[in-house]
């Protein structure tokens, strides 16, 4: 059972038990998971197998058989490449609140 939780800077992947792929999930060897028009940085999964991603009831999931990898690509690429226990992931990004606009919004560098 795999307990470990991924935190890669904006991008926290929380192990979850018991859950599949739905049937109507995105495959792909890599998948990107947040990306900034801005600064050009993105957080991407990638594996030699084919992961699986996909959206229940508002919450992101993402799924591989075999051992993957999460990386941070673009120009300062702070948080480098982390190993991910192959199972399945509920996918979190991080918010921040900004006082002078009274809103949460999702951080995206």
């Amino acid at each position: 059972m795999n307990t470990q939780v991924v935190n890669h800077g904006d991008i926290i992947l929380y192990p979850i038990q018991k859950l599949k792929p739905s049937k109507d999930s995105i495959k792909a060897k890599l998948h990107v998971l947040q990306a900034s028009e801005v600064t050009g940085n993105r957080h991407e999964v990638v594996s030699d197998s084919l992961i699986y991603r996909w959206t229940k009831n508002g919450v992101e999931y993402i799924h591989c058989d075999k051992n993957y990898k999460i990386q941070h690509v673009g120009g300062d690429c702070e948080h480098g490449v982390l190993p991910i226990v192959a199972g399945t992931y509920e996918l979190r990004h991080e918010d921040e609140y900004n006082p002078w606009m009274n809103e949460l919004r999702r951080v995206i560098d």
